[in-house]
């Protein structure tokens, strides 16, 4: 037994431990209870009545017990007067109530024992956080629920993944593609007498590499990085996790793989052919992943991290080389350049700072150039892995795993709106290569390194690393092993490496053919603009995946026509037919995102399986929290200036549907907390519980459910339920049309031109130019046509609206009650263990803030305060070991072995 399994059984013990200590302090103080108010009841003294509960109270020890004019009282009742009857009285009501609120914290305390121990009884059982072991039955029927999929649908998966993956007769043409390269590159091959062409300096970059050795400290950073990915199954997680901070084993391990590295060139997979599994993902689909021994995966991953690093850096300076061409659809030449200059003075001569011009080029490098590269090696990164975040943050504070998909969808919605502000019509493509990873041809790839100037040692390593030894375990152990003939291995930064660095040289063919950039992320390929440049992007993308061997994606192509005053724009016949999809979201001509409302259905049936598979109250919140409040809500687009009041009132619509569909038809409620109540009312008998007791964190009792409504209502001035207007809770501003940023820039500039046209009569300026450009005295100013015909390289308020474009919508600060804010002040502060709802509320997140206010009533009518149970009494670290070992990818499947029979 691993130690991180010997730690979880002994928690599960220490927890059944506590639930029981629990029980029997329930039974002492209900007793207590009886007898204390029996002689209370009997006590003629009032302020003996006090004595007798405030004792009471400090016995159980409850926090804050008493004011502290009684504390001081009771300490000198002795040698003062009596307190007034009143006050004694007042106290004593006081001391009751909260000595009434006791057993409500002990029988809610009861409860949530009882809910995480259903969660204890079959940990392993949650759905959505299942690993499946390869001896399960086929016809196990304690999954049916879950594992009843589409097998026709996984079966075709799997043979097109084989007949790509072991075709020995798919080859691309290395010279044609070195032809190609070599026309491609050859803008960037001038050199100066001062500096090298930048084709020579990116191959003197590559050539240079040198893996250097491993340390103890980079090992620590290789064995988080590696488990932030779902590369290894749970048996080698939990071992890696064992070992990460044991300091003797790590040095070995240092030595160990010291010693690989300086014998690299006879590195090999080893005798044992490599496993090969099936895992399904949150979206209900699937993918491969290789299974290998940890050393080797360490070692694998540290030459990915390196070269990684080493490409992006190389790949940069090749980027703000001068063979990297960006200019605006009306971009601002030398003559007018000039022209400004004189006529308006340098300082108002916009370059590239403070335009949209230079803000796309700095975004571009920021967000979407070869993101799949690591900038960095010891140094913590964003990870977009939307299958395994739960934390419950606020939806507009949070770090989202689709950070770089929410960016490209803000980003295209505020191009359309600059550009058909600007030339009235604007026109999108989308595009991407079928089976990307397991179809790039081993010869494409090694033709692209050789010309890049990979030395012959690193392609031999490549070459061993891309020929791996793959066996099935589904097939057996004693089953064939095939040979890696095509593609490269799935969640390997290695892998992803040799991936970009073919598709830094699509990045290249585009913009060297439209003088714009394409947006990747990844392999989905998006470009934007006027209808002739996306013309030559799609047919730069064509031949570049014909040279290359690859496939376009027909069901991920599309473009769309967006012409102002055209309600149904024709496409031209030169770009693709189909839709431009971003998650749930289509384009239509009009430019507003509408949601295709089948991917929805499909995504709300996966859900409905996943639930309906929960055994328990925690699997179904899990489930829950990590579906809606990541996959769902992310696919439907978070909330920004640039996608309007209209967006918001779709995304909130939909989530109420959603919300209908899955639980009216299966479940019998109208909404998860409904469905929740019922189930705890059939499993617990216990009912009437708060809304907060769904909502709150688990810290106070609670079950931590994720509600992405809570911050979306609170963004848009909806039509929110009664009881939510009748809270006190902060004014929201309605948000603004988003035209009407671009509009108030126009005015602006309008102004400004005036104000430049007094200056220039007024002799404050009219100098020559730095090219030597003079207006003539008697030459009027220019035009407002001519002032305003460069916006996009010289506009500096339409720079200040395309940033505001893409910030998120005005929201006022919460205004908590005073008795929410009473409430809080008897919390702990802000930690590591209360990172929720806590006394700290400067550093309360918004979210929990809504949650406190919307939701405290009913818990402090039944609880008196914001905690429900005392924490000593909760098994919370239980809870919180559960969720972090629960944690893994979507469900994967192992039983294909006996399916593959069936077939």
């Amino acid at each position: 037994m691993s130690s991180s399994a010997a730690l979880f059984d002994f928690m599960q013990r220490l927890t059944t431990s506590k639930l029981k200590g629990l029980k029997q302090q329930h039974d002492a103080f209900e007793e207590n209870k009886r007898a204390t108010l029996n002689v209370v009841r009997s006590e003629p003294d009032l302020s003996k009545q006090v004595r007798g509960l405030f004792d009471a109270l400090v016995v159980h020890d409850v926090p804050d017990v008493a004011p502290k004019k009684l504390r001081h009282f009771l300490e000198l009742e002795d040698i003062c007067d009596p307190a007034p009857t009143a006050k004694l009285q007042e106290w004593k009501a006081d001391l009751e109530r909260r000595f009434g609120f006791l057993s409500p914290k002990y029988e809610h305390a009861s409860l949530f024992g009882q809910v995480v121990t259903e969660w204890l009884k079959e940990p392993r059982n949650t759905p959505a956080l299942q690993r499946k072991s390869p001896s399960d039955s086929a016809d196990d029927s304690s999954q049916d629920s879950f594992e009843r999929v589409d097998h026709q649908k996984v079966y075709d998966q799997w043979r097109e993944w084989e007949t790509l993956v072991f075709d020995t007769t798919k080859k691309s043409d290395a010279d044609a593609i070195k032809a190609y390269l070599s026309s491609l590159f050859k803008s960037a091959t001038k050199s100066t007498k001062s500096r090298k062409s930048p084709l020579k300096s990116l191959r003197t970059q590559v050539e240079e590499f040198d893996l250097g050795k491993i340390d103890k400290d980079i090992l620590k950073w290789s064995i988080k990085d590696l488990l932030r990915g779902d590369l290894l199954v749970p048996s080698k997680r939990a071992a890696l996790i064992d070992i990460k901070d044991n300091d003797l084993v790590l040095g070995e391990m240092v030595d160990v793989l010291n010693i690989q590295i300086n014998n690299l060139d006879q590195w090999s997979w080893g005798n044992e052919p490599v496993s090969i599994e099936l895992r399904r993902q949150v979206n209900g689909k699937y993918r491969f992943y290789m299974d290998e021994e940890l050393l080797q995966a360490l070692l694998l991953h540290f030459i990915g991290s390196k070269w990684a690093v080493h490409l992006k850096k190389a790949f940069l300076e090749f980027f703000y080389s001068r063979a990297w061409q960006l200019s605006s659809y009306r971009a601002l030449d030398t003559e007018a350049h000039a022209r400004r200059e004189a006529f308006l003075g340098s300082f108002n001569v916009s370059g590239s700072c403070c335009t949209i011009h230079g803000q796309r080029l700095e975004d571009y490098e920021l967000e979407f150039f070869m993101t799949q590269l690591k900038p960095a090696i010891g140094k913590d990164e964003i990870y977009y892995e939307d299958d395994t975040t739960t934390d419950n943050e606020d939806l507009s504070d949070a770090v989202c795993p689709m950070k770089t998909k929410q960016s490209l969808l803000h980003l295209v919605t505020t191009e359309s709106l600059i550009n058909t502000s600007l030339y009235g019509s604007f026109t999108v493509l989308k595009s991407g290569f079928r089976r990307f990873g397991p179809s790039l041809s081993h010869t494409t790839i090694f033709a692209v390194l050789e010309f890049f100037g990979v030395r012959d040692r690193w392609l031999n390593f490549f070459r061993k690393f891309l020929a791996t030894p793959l066996r099935f375990v589904h097939n057996g152990p004693e089953s064939t092993a095939n040979i890696r003939r095509c593609g490269v291995p799935t969640n390997y930064t290695l892998g992803n490496a040799l991936g970009e660095i073919v598709l830094f040289c699509l990045d290249f063919a585009v913009n060297q053919a439209t003088q714009n950039n394409l947006y990747r992320v990844h392999n989905d390929l998006w470009f934007w603009g006027q209808e002739d440049v996306c013309v030559k992007a799609w047919e730069t993308i064509g031949e570049f995946a014909k040279t290359m061997g690859l496939s376009i994606n027909e069901e991920k192509t599309g473009a769309v026509q967006v012409t102002e005053g055209v309600s149904t724009p024709e496409v031209s016949k030169s770009l693709p037919k189909g839709k431009v999809q971003w998650g749930f979201l289509m384009m239509d001509p009009s430019g507003e995102w509408v949601i295709n409302d089948q991917e929805v259905d499909q995504q709300v049936e996966e859900l409905r399986r996943l639930l309906k598979a929960s055994r328990s109250v925690f699997a179904t919140v899990q489930v829950w929290n990590v579906y809606v409040s990541r996959f769902l809500a992310d696919n439907l687009g978070r909330p920004q200036r640039c996608l309007g009041q209209r967006h918001l009132d779709m995304v909130i619509t939909n989530f109420n549907k959603i919300q209908q569909r899955l639980f009216s038809d299966a479940f019998g409620s109208s909404s998860l907390i409904e469905y929740l109540k019922r189930t705890i009312e059939e499993r617990f008998h216990v009912k009437d519980l708060p809304d907060g007791f769904f909502y709150f964190p688990v810290e106070l009792g609670g079950l931590d459910v994720y509600d992405p409504l809570v911050y979306l209502l609170f963004v848009r001035d909806f039509e929110r339920p009664q009881a939510l207007k009748e809270q006190a809770i902060g004014e929201v501003k309605k948000p603004k049309d988003p035209r009407k940023w671009i509009q108030e820039a126009f005015e602006l500039e309008e102004k400004e031109y005036t104000d430049c046209k007094k200056r220039y009569h007024k002799g404050k300026v009219g100098s020559m130019s730095r090219d030597g450009y003079m207006p003539k005295s008697n030459k009027p100013f220019m035009s407002l046509e001519e002032f305003t015909r460069y916006r996009e390289d010289a506009s500096f308020e339409l720079w200040k609206a395309y940033e505001q474009l893409r910030k998120e919508p005005d929201e006022k600060e919460i205004i908590l009650t005073s008795d929410v804010q009473a409430a809080l002040q008897e919390l702990p502060t802000a930690s590591k263990t209360h990172s929720g709802i806590h006394a700290s509320e400067l550093t309360m997140s918004s979210y929990y803030k809504r949650v406190a206010q919307l939701y405290a009533g009913g818990v402090l009518e039944r609880f008196g305060s914001l905690s429900m149970g005392q924490e000593k009494l909760l098994p919370i670290g239980m809870v919180r070991m559960l969720r972090n070992k629960m944690l893994l990818p979507i469900g994967m499947v192992r039983r294909l072995r006996n399916e593959k029979a069936r077939w």
